[in-house]
């Protein structure tokens, strides 16, 4: 259903139509490899795959919040930093490494370009990485006062179960290894054996499989409320709200 929606977005060839398609299209084809992955049991790929959607929506809805002037800063940020991409050096100490296009830093440019590049460059000379300037609690805040409190408690929700255990096992952290084998419990609700420790993990699943369907709703709604699709609304609300997962078999 939502796919369907998202293909019969309109044709216009405006900025936040562009963004929305953006975002869109992977948060489906993300959601799908995440079924994959669920059925296999395998929770801290899960995990990383839900922090890709929830960026994705999170995105989506800031640029519904913000419109053109966003998609104008997120297009100087792609441009500049596609620019950089073809002339990119690494050095750490005595570790050089780089690959880029000879003369390019002699190549002239446009003043577009120039203009993004002095935007997205600190004072120091370094690249700066944020696109918005905004933290993903301000990004909420913004999208809750314009689309209402049930998306953004839908977000917060994910905010509360997905953000942080999520980024702890993408860095790679001690925190994450040992939440992934259940350590950061209580001592006496610990998994004992490989058994207990696979129900850890599934019920851990259920929860990202819900807070992904909770996503797709925001994502849905927040394109419904630019480009009203009111039948295909009400029947994935009915849906979101008669949900239910079967955590594992007895």
């Amino acid at each position: 259903m939502i796919s369907k929606s998202i293909n019969n977005l309109p044709s216009l060839q405006d900025d936040l139509t562009m963004s929305f398609s953006l975002m869109a299209g992977p948060v489906l084809d993300t959601s799908h490899s995440l079924l994959i992955l669920s059925g296999a049991n395998k929770m801290r790929d899960c995990y990383a795959l839900s922090r890709m959607i929830f960026d994705h929506v999170l995105n989506l809805g800031y640029f519904g919040v913000k419109g053109e002037d966003a998609v104008k800063k997120a297009l100087a940020h792609y441009h500049q930093k596609s620019f950089r991409d073809l002339d990119r050096k690494i050095e750490i100490k005595d570790l050089k490494f780089g690959i880029g296009l000879q003369g390019i830093d002699k190549a002239p440019i446009s003043d577009k370009l120039k203009e993004a590049l002095d935007y997205f460059t600190s004072n120091k000379g370094f690249e700066l990485r944020s696109w918005t300037g905004e933290n993903v609690f301000k990004k909420i805040e913004l999208i809750r006062d314009k689309y209402g409190q049930e998306i953004g408690m839908m977000l917060i929700i994910n905010l509360f179960f997905i953000y942080r255990h999520s980024s702890e096992i993408i860095h790679g952290t001690l925190f994450g290894g040992l939440f992934s084998r259940g350590m950061t419990k209580p001592e006496n609700e610990q998994p004992n054996d490989e058994n207990e420790l696979e129900v850890f993990h599934k019920t851990r699943i259920s929860f990202i499989l819900m807070c992904t369907i909770l996503l797709n709703y925001v994502m849905f709604e927040i394109i419904n409320f630019h480009f009203p699709r009111d039948k295909e609304s009400k029947e994935l609300a009915d849906l979101v709200k008669n949900f239910r997962i079967t955590l594992f078999d007895e």
